[in-house]
């Protein structure tokens, strides 16, 4: 079996706003072989960026387009082509967009290997097969502390026994940022878990201080409250409060997420399956986290591609209290495979077909695909 093409297709909104959504636009991959098997992976990047990371011609031997390094190469042979994307990449790469890009390509080489093997990826990393998992409600947070509670109380009546909200204006004041917090545990009750999440909104002091208001209110953690570059602010930071301390939605590789943990001492991790390196470098990323004592939770904002590979590696994690799923109904978030995954009872588990397990629908690509680059927010 042989890769004959790396096809890439941009779905794009067409309104796209500066605001904390990730899933505005996304590239959606598809793996071709000569044997007619196709494999499907996303990226959660800048769409366009990633394409010519694909897409480019051979510049020498270390700056090369992935698609140059994949053509003709043997599909089920994917640490070997994860080592060779990163080796061949090595002048723009080793970091960021191009570790992005091979998270989705990775992920589309899972996706082949399942349905060859006619098993699930679960089965392929040999996780626990049609395990369920508590999933958290993650939305934006609200502007004002009687929206938070219409919010709230509309994921606990859905059955969710964990809420997290985030960004929006939790980079602000922290008093009006503290009543929103409050509105949200509130109504929530007692018995539902309440996360924080500031999208990189504070400076250490501040953070201290906000973290410090959160443990009074029993929130189950405060996600990225700091710059992904400030590893001795979250060093500081986790030192000084006992709420525990998540991070790492913007991490890449094992060594990044080495780092995170050795230097910033961080609580918990959350690698992202379409930026961190794909299932190959987040199965490695949650062995180190389980040998250290770590948490981990991994990030999961996008459609339902990334929430089906997601599934499939927190299999692989006995103790795993939590997924994420992203609430947003939008076009992208709920309609690009042809069966969505649902939160049924506050639980969910990963598709049991082979592969990933889910499959393009094919009228929604028809719909958002835009083939040239957008100079405005309207395609």
């Amino acid at each position: 079996m042989k890769i004959v093409d790396v096809r890439t297709t941009v779905l794009r909104q067409p309104d796209v706003k500066p605001i904390a959504d990730g899933i505005q636009d996304v590239l959606i991959i598809e793996v071709l072989t000569d044997e007619g098997v196709t494999g499907i992976g996303e990226v959660q990047t800048s769409p366009f960026v990633a394409k010519a990371v694909i897409e480019s011609p051979v510049s020498h031997v270390a700056s090369r387009g992935l698609k140059s390094i994949l053509v003709g190469r043997n599909p089920l042979e994917r640490e070997i082509l994860w080592e060779d994307m990163y080796r061949f990449t090595s002048v723009y790469g080793r970091r960021g967009v191009v570790i992005h890009t091979i998270s989705g390509i990775d992920m589309a080489l899972w996706d082949i290997a399942g349905k060859v093997a006619r098993m699930s990826v679960t089965q392929l990393l040999g996780g626990e097969n049609g395990k369920r998992v508590r999933a958290y409600a993650s939305l934006l947070m609200p502007s004002s502390p009687d929206e938070v509670r219409r919010e709230v109380r509309k994921y606990v009546e859905q059955g969710f026994s964990a809420i997290k909200l985030g960004w929006g204006p939790l980079e602000g004041d922290l008093k009006a940022c503290i009543k929103l917090v409050e509105a949200a545990r509130d109504e929530a009750g007692e018995n539902i878990d309440i996360m924080v999440d500031v999208g990189f909104g504070h400076n250490v002091t501040q953070a201290i201080q906000f973290a410090r208001a959160l443990e009074a209110l029993e929130v189950y953690f405060l996600e990225e409250p700091l710059s992904p570059d400030d590893l001795a602010g979250y060093a500081k930071l986790t030192r000084k409060v006992k709420i525990p301390i998540a991070a790492g939605e913007k991490e890449t590789t094992l060594q990044g997420f080495i780092q995170l943990v050795e230097q910033g001492g961080v609580d918990i991790i959350q690698p992202d399956v379409s930026r961190a390196g794909g299932l190959t470098e987040c199965k490695k990323i949650i062995d180190f986290a389980r040998k250290r004592g770590i948490m981990c939770i991994p990030h999961c904002w996008s459609t339902d591609i990334l929430l089906s590979a997601t599934l499939h590696l927190v299999s692989c994690i006995p103790d795993i209290p939590y997924v994420e799923f992203c609430v947003l109904e939008t076009p992208l978030r709920r309609r690009v495979v042809t069966e969505p995954i649902n939160v049924v009872d506050g639980m969910v588990q990963a598709p049991q077909g082979p592969g990933l397990g889910v499959e393009l629908n094919r009228e929604t690509m028809r719909q958002f695909a835009v083939s040239t680059l957008c100079t405005n927010n309207s395609v």
